[in-house]
């Protein structure tokens, strides 16, 4: 690849995401979709770029981000809201992963014996089974487009999406080891978890606070967020190497949470300090950033794709049982869970994978490479890859439409036994015109 092409290939995946963001409200065809169409047209369909270059590239795209979009949700989350939210989000997002692996294991295990047994069908769903925080966070800001300020939706949605990583990582790694040790426990993979999530908090945390009172020094310095930027990214990667698979992403929510909110985690702590950070600085700047990774980041899905007819079919069909389940899973959960009205529908309509799902389609031919266990572990790559299209385009092409739909039909209703009592619930909650 040359590297004017290169150069030509991001200047119009930015003018394109810019564009298509402006043309949205005539077409209502979210950028999303044209940025992934675009990618799909200049790999697959006419191949002028390398595929096996950016595969090379995933772990890369995967950290920068992961990292810089979970940033941003630290720095511009409410931290009261957030741990108001955290409950729900990690019922949401375990319960989302259980699911998917019982159900697709089932399904899969049963309508394709010759490719998967139970444990591997199930390391599929285990794939697949938790929302991308990139894909989410896409798909959201386009239906804040056509419906109004989504809110807590959005911290709910995001911090499921940040939850689901390191579930996933965890839950694949575990099965992975149970396919080719059966010895291993369900229990050594629930402390995993528990472990992954305390540490790479409070690491993210410590991270941030220190960081929060070098930036006070240097508040009168240009470049500071740069040299945010190159802080943030090797925090991420020692998160990830030294507490765990998965915790990278915590970390970064958790550095963001201490720079923005530093005299609230202070005062927590029982210690009275206070420092000065430029917060809307770093917010704006960070805004321009993000911008650029989200747009290149679905180029890079449509550039990476490889799809085979079969296969196709194949994942389409498995994007649509996600669907499926996921509404049906909410809807139960809502008995439960005091979920708002506006939480409850959106959450059924939005469960979109991304870049995680991907790399982790990858541990099959990375931790069996001789095949010995895995007869066919290319299946995995060659699946996800159109399951995470489909949940992509279901939630940038449908969900705006569903969720208009079903906020009318619950602003029409007279009264919603329970969420009227729950904190925020009618502030969240479409009120009848």
């Amino acid at each position: 690849m040359h590297s004017e092409n290169l150069i030509i290939l991001v200047c119009v995946t930015l003018l394109l995401s810019y564009l298509s963001s402006l043309i949205y409200a005539r077409t209502k065809v979210p950028d999303i979709l044209w940025l992934m169409g675009f990618g799909l047209v200049v790999g697959p369909v006419f191949q002028l770029f390398d595929k096996e270059l950016f595969l090379e590239l995933a772990p890369m795209m995967s950290i920068l981000a992961l990292s810089i979009i979970l940033f941003e949700a630290g720095i511009n989350v409410d931290i009261t809201m957030l741990l108001d939210y955290m409950g729900r989000a990690i019922v949401l997002s375990a319960a989302s992963l259980l699911s998917v692996a019982v159900v697709v294991g089932l399904a899969l295990s049963w309508l394709l014996p010759n490719d998967f047994t139970l444990r591997q069908a199930m390391l599929l769903g285990a794939m697949v089974g938790g929302t991308s925080t990139v894909s989410t966070f896409g798909i959201l800001t386009g239906i804040q487009r056509s419906v109004k300020d989504l809110g807590p939706t959005k911290v709910l949605l995001t911090l499921e999406s940040i939850v689901s990583d390191p579930l996933c990582i965890i839950a694949s790694i575990t099965l992975i080891k149970m396919i080719m040790l059966p010895g291993v426990s369900l229990m050594d993979s629930v402390k995993d978890i528990f472990g992954t999530f305390t540490l790479s908090s409070a690491f993210g945390l410590g991270i941030g606070l220190l960081w929060a009172k070098v930036l006070n020094r240097l508040r009168n310095r240009p470049f500071t967020y740069m040299i945010t930027i190159a802080i943030l990214l090797p925090t991420y990667i020692l998160s990830e190497q030294w507490i765990g698979e998965g915790g990278g992403a915590m970390t970064a929510l958790a550095f963001g949470l201490a720079v923005t909110n530093y005299r609230f985690v202070m005062e927590k702590l029982g210690v009275n300090s206070k420092v000065m950070v430029d917060k809307q600085k770093l917010r704006e700047f960070h805004e321009e950033i993000t911008f650029f990774i989200k747009s290149f980041f679905f180029v890079y899905i449509g550039l990476v794709v490889s799809l085979s007819l079969r296969y196709t079919f194949i994942g389409l069909g498995v994007a649509l049982l996600l669907m499926t389940i996921r509404f049906t899973l909410v809807r139960v959960l809502s008995r439960f869970i005091p979920f708002s009205v506006e939480e409850k529908t959106v959450s059924q309509f939005v469960f979109a994978m991304g870049l995680p799902a991907f790399v982790m389609s990858q541990l099959p031919m990375i931790y069996d490479p001789s095949g010995r266990f895995f007869v066919n572990s290319a299946i995995y790559p060659d699946l996800c890859m159109p399951i995470v299209l489909g949940t992509v385009i279901y939630g940038a092409l449908v969900a705006p439409e569903a969720i208009k739909q079903g906020l009318r039909l619950q602003s029409q209703t007279p009264t919603e036994p329970a969420v009227p009592e729950e904190t925020g619930a009618v502030e969240s909650t479409p009120k009848p015109q």
